[in-house]
């Protein structure tokens, strides 16, 4: 579990280090042509630095909210399965891993675990951002909760793999248009 946890936390800094750096930019370019903010210059920069600190925090909190509510048997085969192969595609914000007895989700900074046993079935739906349709997946388990799943706009074609994925795991009639 340690290594799921490593992999989640360590995405997760990756995409906070590169809104930090649009941060930086971005604050930069103000105090650089705005004379009137660079009197308060400490500020901007320590009100970024707090956004980035209580981002890390959530991110911490969801990983360890994710894994409470695994049993240990469930534990154990998540550990055994993740070091061994398995795909992992992108999504939006993250990546999703599926494994034989279980989808594993890094996904909009949040920590995901899916068992496959509990999924009665699986929307295929889109939103638009622009002229496309980026494709997300709405997953409905037996205890009537709904977990989306947004896929990237850049690697839309990734959702056919998980689909078909699905369909050979779940069965076709539970995964939908």
């Amino acid at each position: 579990m340690e290594k799921i946890k490593k992999d989640f936390i360590l995405g997760e800094f990756r995409r906070l280090a590169l809104c930090a750096a649009g941060f930086a930019i971005c604050l930069f370019i103000l105090m650089r042509f705005s004379p009137q903010l660079a009197a308060y210059q400490p500020l901007p920069w320590l009100a970024v630095a707090a956004i980035l600190v209580l981002a890390g925090l959530r991110s911490v909190m969801l990983a360890r909210t994710g894994i409470g509510g695994l049993t240990d048997s469930d534990i154990y085969l998540l550990e055994k399965e993740y070091l061994a192969d398995h795909p992992v595609y992108r999504v939006w914000q993250g990546e999703i891993h599926l494994l034989p007895s279980f989808i594993v989700c890094r996904n909009r900074g949040r920590l995901l675990f899916i068992p496959l046993h509990k999924i009665e079935r699986v929307e295929r739906r889109f939103d638009r951002i622009g002229m496309r349709k980026v494709p997300f997946a709405k997953f409905i388990l037996d205890t009537s909760q709904s977990i989306s799943i947004g896929f990237s706009p850049n690697h839309a074609k990734d959702s056919e793999a998980v689909y078909t994925w699905l369909a050979e795991r779940i069965g076709k009639d539970k995964v939908g248009e």
